[in-house]
């Protein structure tokens, strides 16, 4: 299974961008990580085409913002010292860029991060609002992106929603979804939407006459599963069938010991995918994992847009997933 060691929590110092910082170490203290904290300075872009018509060239963070950046270094290191455990404590970081979804995007990719920590919203609910920064960072990021919101508490995390085609692609989010309920001690649940044109894992699958719809969509998924940890040699976790149909676990060993994951599995008709997930994630999910791309049957509702859409309307936090690109034509 997957480990995190380093994280980067991305700040603007507001109220609601604290909401991340608890959960940044909840997981470091979990996994022994290392926690960076960052805050971008944004450029305006005549302030740059000013700068450009200069002779000569200047540097930008060096020269012309080095008062704001020892303010907000400042800043965060007594954010760190308030918020994070001393072996957790990583970089305090101050950049300077016109797109700070695209600095901090860049940031994180070359600074070989396991994890991106952020609030849904920041400063007047705008700064790092869903469907602004905190948007673009989940349509760009290559690292998974776990967005909180302060209604959440670290210690409050008990069920986890994983929305699911039955795809390899889909199913590349169980690895994060597994993480987060060893931290929190929380239980899964798939959640497959039959839409108006059927399911796709109806697609050419015998079926039991004696069962039911969702008797039979569940009993491909958990085939789909078994092929999934198969396919991605994941020998150490297993899938113990439980006594009555939908409610089953994972059983994850790890060197002589073993423990084990619950998780239910839901099945549903509703108009469009993410209209179902959002439905069904407000009463009963305290986090949604997914992946952000999918294949062809249902790419609809795993490339990009309707994770968005997800994780832009939903008032409960998100991870969001990126898989290997090269699997994204693969069932």
């Amino acid at each position: 299974m997957e480990t995190i060691k380093k994280i980067l929590v991305p700040t603007d110092f507001s109220k609601n961008a604290e909401s991340a910082y608890a959960h940044s170490q909840e997981i470091a203290h979990h996994f022994d990580a290392k926690v960076d904290f960052i805050h971008i300075i944004p450029t305006l872009k005549y302030f740059h085409e000013s700068i450009s018509r200069l002779e000569g060239s200047l540097d930008t963070e060096g020269e012309i913002y080095p008062k704001a950046q020892k303010e907000a270094v400042q800043k965060l290191n007594e954010l760190m010292d308030t918020h994070l455990a001393d072996e957790h404590r990583g970089e305090a970081i101050c950049r300077i860029g016109r797109k700070p979804s695209s600095r901090m995007l860049d940031w994180a990719e070359a600074g070989d991060y396991d994890l991106i920590v952020m609030a849904s919203k920041g400063r007047h609910d705008s700064h790092l609002l869903r469907g602004s920064t905190t948007e673009k960072v989940i349509r760009h990021s290559e690292i998974p992106v776990f967005t909180v919101d302060a209604g959440l508490s670290s210690k409050g995390l008990e069920r986890i929603l994983l929305p699911t085609d039955g795809s390899k692609i889909s199913l590349s989010a169980l690895s994060m979804a597994l993480l987060i309920a060893d931290i929190y001690k929380a239980k899964i649940t798939f959640y497959h939407a039959i839409e108006l044109y059927g399911s796709s894992l109806d697609d050419g699958r015998e079926r039991n006459p004696e069962k039911s719809d969702e008797e039979n969509i569940y009993e491909a998924l958990i085939d789909s599963l078994e092929d999934y940890l198969d396919g991605e040699n994941l020998e150490n976790i297993q899938i113990n069938r439980g006594e009555v149909d939908f409610e089953d676990q994972f059983v994850i060993t790890e060197g002589a010991s073993s423990h084990t994951v619950n998780f239910h599995t839901v099945i549903e008709k509703s108009v469009t995918a993410h209209v179902g997930i959002e439905n069904y994630a407000g009463e009963h999910a305290d986090v949604v994992v997914m992946a952000t791309h999918g294949h062809s049957g249902w790419a609809h509702l795993f490339l990009g847009s309707t994770t968005e859409k997800v994780a832009q309307y939903l008032d409960i936090p998100v991870v969001t997933v990126k898989p290997d690109v090269s699997k994204l034509r693969e069932r």
